[in-house]
């Protein structure tokens, strides 16, 4: 599979559980949003895993701006989530915060989707694709350590 490809997947597929979460949210336990909380997040670090074991294979210097400012970005959506995990489910402004942090992800994602990562897919050559296809086919199949899907 595509590595892009596959970032773009599992991007969407987080997207749809953070909306679909907010929606059913007043209908859940508060055991049950505190679990279903902690799994989406679970799957934002692994995605972002997978971007991270992607961009350590393909940085240079002329990227290392455009990639700290990356990192920083994500660093702050990491300790949004978990400032939230350590919230009690229960307070008024939690769902809010959620839905803050979904805005926030997919704002981070398209971003650097359009930017950093249309960058190197246009500095790879083809071999270098087809080793980090080869390594999204592995996170797929979850045979790549830390994936599950």
């Amino acid at each position: 599979m595509d590595v892009f490809e596959f970032l773009e997947v599992e991007h969407h597929r987080i997207e749809e559980q953070l909306d679909e979460f907010v929606a059913s949210y007043n209908q859940m336990s508060n055991a049950k949003r505190f679990e279903r909380t902690a799994l989406i997040l679970d799957e934002i670090k692994r995605h972002f895993g997978h971007q991270n074991s992607f961009l350590s294979h393909i940085c240079n210097e002329q990227d290392a701006e455009c990639l700290k400012e990356c990192l920083s970005d994500r660093k702050n959506i990491i300790d949004a989530m978990d400032s939230l995990l350590m919230s009690h489910v229960d307070d008024a402004d939690f769902r809010e915060e959620l839905r803050k942090l979904l805005l926030s992800f997919d704002t981070h994602l398209k971003h650097y989707r359009d930017t950093l990562f249309a960058d190197f897919r246009q500095q790879l050559s083809p071999q270098e694709l087809r080793n980090m296809d080869s390594q999204a086919d592995d996170w797929m199949l979850g045979s790549a350590p830390g994936s599950r899907f």
